[in-house]
């Protein structure tokens, strides 16, 4: 069974921006299999309208790990199922929290974690994680040799 991991927008922006950073390394355990990369079309709009006007010279790394990595690319949750996550994530994080959840993937990436918090993690029943937490995570299975 494949692992299914969804990453935020912030994820697919630091990693095509840096080739040395946790997210750089997420997008490379991807490109190679190691767990099967999720994002809503929310997510891929986001990364690449903020590369577009923020970070322009990431735009070739971007656009190369699209071309190579297998995507999951998911429609973006109804209404509905946004606004329930209102009480525990900001509004303009609901959707991203929702798409993930509809998913039902393993874990949640995410750079943001004033919004995408422990608490939001216990509530919807998916461990959220910094790159860098999951990096150490592979790492320490890795070490075992499990």
């Amino acid at each position: 069974m494949t692992i299914r991991i969804f990453a935020d927008a912030n994820i697919l922006i630091a990693g095509a921006d840096s080739r040395s950073g946790a997210s750089h390394a997420v997008l490379s355990m991807a490109e190679i299999g190691l767990f099967k990369l999720v994002v809503s079309r929310q997510v891929l709009d986001e990364a690449e309208r903020n590369l577009r006007n923020k970070l322009p010279r990431a735009l070739p790394k971007f656009a190369e790990f699209l071309s190579i990595i297998e995507l999951e690319i998911l429609p973006d949750p109804a209404d509905d199922e946004c606004v329930k996550w209102e009480p525990f994530i900001e509004a303009k994080d609901a959707p991203i929290l929702a798409a993930a959840i509809l998913a039902k993937v393993d874990r949640i990436l995410s750079l943001n974690t004033k919004d995408f918090t422990q608490d939001v993690a216990d509530q919807c029943g998916i461990p959220i994680q910094t790159p860098g937490q999951f990096v150490q995570d592979i790492r320490q299975i890795l070490d075992l040799g499990i």
